[in-house]
């Protein structure tokens, strides 16, 4: 045989490989098993991902047919390989925490979190629910917005800006938390944050929100509204994790943004970021919780004193195609009875005891609510005993179950994803053929 026929035999076994590991990762999401309740994620990213690996085989057996510069085709095939291996493990890295066993109560508990929190949104559509996992960032995030990420410097691979470009393509959105916050659950309600964005991107809401925001802006001197126009995508987030997880979210932003003096932030001359001013996003949630129904004190956030109210209404009660013309608080809520449930649960948890209430949304809530009355109660155990935190995981465990979550359009869902896996790969070829920017 010769070295030709050799390699091309070679890239048949390493291409079948790739495979022969989505196999294997979709035996892990059938009922009692440890994915269990990502069946759908893992079924349709190794779909997408799939379609490339078709491509590959399709040019792999043009290649062998046609004798010609075989080697050099070869390799260049063994490169989109790798690429193939490297977008399966941004997000089969972050499925494998969910095998060490001291990580998986938390991870089970905030995954269950973000999907109730994202499915309202996504009913009626084959969209998937984000994937969280831990990071060393400050924050959490969603990736792909302004995430620090890097790949592996690979000569005649994608860089990391063109590496990101292709995960956007695949169909599963991407949470980040911070590693603290595994001894943390009472951050978690800024998740819902971070959902609002997935919500946003995924069913193309930003020139709704930005034609919501049109008349209030309007109103408006130059300056506030060009820092109203950069902030929307991070208000309507906000604003999401007030209708997804009620007071719990508002008290948890606030610790997250208690880094500084608040109002300094608000100097005439200070710059525009990204994310509002801390205390235009107190205000703001402040407001959100006021609207539906749940006491706030609003604090005062200086030029933009004015705009909170009409803001706040534009986007919650604004019509979104993107969602079935339905108003954003129509969408999600966290309702009155959700938020008795959390002060029961919260108050059973000051006297160390068991939370009733299933309600995963609720336990989350119940975490903040009790943490909020006695820090302490979080604070590590000794040896042999458990904590609140400990009490609400455990509740979590038990209401999730062992059973998969129901697989919502998959078999549509994988014809599509296959084809745009297809589509996916000319996409990366392109950008590798055209070299580092």
């Amino acid at each position: 045989m010769s070295s030709v026929d050799r390699k091309v035999a070679e890239l048949r076994h390493k291409l079948a490989g790739i495979d022969a590991d989505f196999a294997r990762w979709r035996a892990e999401t059938e009922p009692g098993r440890t994915l269990r309740k990502h069946h759908t994620q893992v079924v349709r990213l190794t779909e997408r991902l799939g379609g490339v690996v078709d491509r590959i085989g399709a040019e792999l057996d043009a290649v062998a047919a046609d004798g010609a510069d075989v080697l050099r085709e070869c390799r260049r095939l063994q490169l989109r390989m790798l690429e193939v291996h490297r977008l399966w493990d941004f997000y089969r890295s972050k499925l494998n925490l969910r095998y060490v066993e001291w990580y998986r109560p938390f991870l089970t508990a905030v995954d269950e979190f973000a999907w109730l929190c994202y499915s309202p949104a996504a009913a009626g559509s084959d969209r998937e629910a984000p994937l969280v996992h831990l990071s060393g960032e400050f924050s959490p995030f969603t990736h792909l917005r302004e995430t620090p990420f890097v790949v592996e410097d690979v000569p005649d691979a994608l860089d990391t800006t063109d590496f990101l470009g292709v995960v956007t393509k695949l169909p599963i959105p991407i949470i980040g938390l911070p590693w603290y916050q595994l001894v943390h659950l009472p951050d978690a309600p800024v998740i819902a944050h971070e959902v609002g964005h997935a919500v946003e991107r995924d069913f193309g809401l930003l020139g709704t929100v930005r034609s919501l925001a049109r008349p209030v802006l309007r109103t408006m001197p130059e300056a506030r509204r060009d820092a109203w126009d950069t902030w929307l995508p991070e208000v309507f987030a906000d604003l999401y994790g007030v209708l997804a997880a009620g007071p719990a979210f508002a008290s948890a932003l606030a610790d997250l943004l208690v880094v500084g003096d608040t109002q300094a932030e608000i100097a005439a001359d200070a710059p525009v970021l990204v994310h509002p001013h801390a205390a235009v996003r107190l205000a703001l949630t402040a407001e959100a919780l006021v609207s539906t129904g749940f006491p706030a004190v609003r604090p005062a956030c200086g030029p933009f004193e004015d705009d909170i109210a009409p803001m706040t209404a534009a986007l919650l009660d604004g019509p979104y195609p993107g969602l079935g013309d339905h108003a954003l608080r129509e969408v999600v809520a966290f309702t009155a009875a959700q938020q008795a449930n959390a002060v029961t649960a919260a108050d059973g948890l000051v006297d160390h005891q068991r939370p009733e209430t299933s309600d995963v949304r609720c336990l989350i809530a119940a975490a903040r609510l009790a943490f909020d009355r006695r820090p302490a109660l979080f604070a590590p155990p000794p040896p042999g005993e458990v904590n609140a935190q400990d009490l609400i995981l455990d509740k979590v465990a038990k209401a999730v179950g062992d059973s998969s979550r129901a697989a919502h359009g998959e078999e549509t869902s994988a014809v599509d994803d296959r084809a745009a896996g297809a589509e996916l790969y000319d996409l990366i070829d392109k950008m590798i053929v055209r070299g580092p920017r």
